[in-house]
């Protein structure tokens, strides 16, 4: 009951989310699509390709989830609750901005982190090498990829839930979708346009832009290359980390409770 009255937003959030169908639709759909999709591969002929195939599977929905179902939630939710004047309810009654927004926030990240762990779920159950040394580097492997995804989920949808109290869904739902497909497929592009010139400005272009590539540890999982080096994993997570405390920022700037 404490809980509750601490956090009355988050629970009408979370209610709301475990009412819909399209919520447990989009967790079973991981299971779908992670158990069909690799039957469309040639795996009869070779079948040491199936469990690769179905990481690779599991890993790619969720982060289609993270393109379409999640940010889209992220934005309507936080249009709702301004348009509704259910915010400007809660922040006259004594709840502080920040702490609405993060109620939010939490109530819809808590959809990502699902999906995350059922992808790691997945490919722990079913992929998973026979030798106890692979196993044990495949779930170290599964353990960084999902901190990673998180890392970028997160951030992502906070932008989107601030955006949608301040904006309609479509532009709220735009630009997390567009940040993350520069820091996915953007960033690999530019890369050589950006840092193998002389110019100052294009080398700092490279440096602000969103590094999403980094989290992407997909190929790991398909060909089996283990995880990575300790270094390297926390260097991704302080950049991942670092992008994501700016987006944060910018979140509670754009955070409006007035309806």
């Amino acid at each position: 009951m404490r809980s509750e009255r601490t956090w009355p937003l988050f629970h009408l959030c979370t209610a709301g989310f475990a009412s819909r169908g399209s919520c447990w639709l989009l967790l079973g759909g991981a299971l779908v699509f992670a158990w069909l999709a690799p039957l469309l591969t040639p795996w009869e002929e070779k079948p040491v390709i199936l469990q690769p195939a179905r990481a690779q599977a599991a890993w790619l929905y969720v982060w289609l989830a993270l393109f379409t179902w999640l940010p889209y939630q992220a934005a309507a939710v936080g249009h709702r609750l301004r348009k509704e004047g259910l915010l400007e309810h809660f922040h006259a009654g004594g709840q502080r901005p920040w702490h609405l927004f993060l109620q939010i926030s939490a109530a819809v990240c808590l959809w990502a982190v699902a999906l995350a762990a059922l992808a790691a779920g997945i490919c722990l159950l079913f992929c998973s090498p026979a030798q106890a040394v692979e196993a044990g580097r495949w779930l170290k492997v599964l353990l960084q990829y999902s901190t990673l995804y998180i890392a970028v989920a997160v951030p992502l949808l906070i932008l989107g839930v601030a955006l949608g109290t301040r904006t309609s869904e479509v532009p709220a739902y735009m630009v997390p979708v567009s940040l993350l497909f520069l820091g996915l497929f953007g960033a690999v592009w530019l890369e050589p346009v950006l840092t193998e010139g002389t110019s100052s400005l294009a080398k700092a272009g490279w440096l602000i832009m969103p590094h999403y590539h980094l989290a992407d540890l997909t190929p790991r999982l398909v060909f089996k290359m283990g995880p990575l080096p300790a270094t390297d994993f926390l260097r991704s997570v302080g950049v991942l980390g670092f992008e994501a405390s700016a987006l944060l920022l910018v979140g509670l700037c754009a955070f409006r409770t007035r309806s």
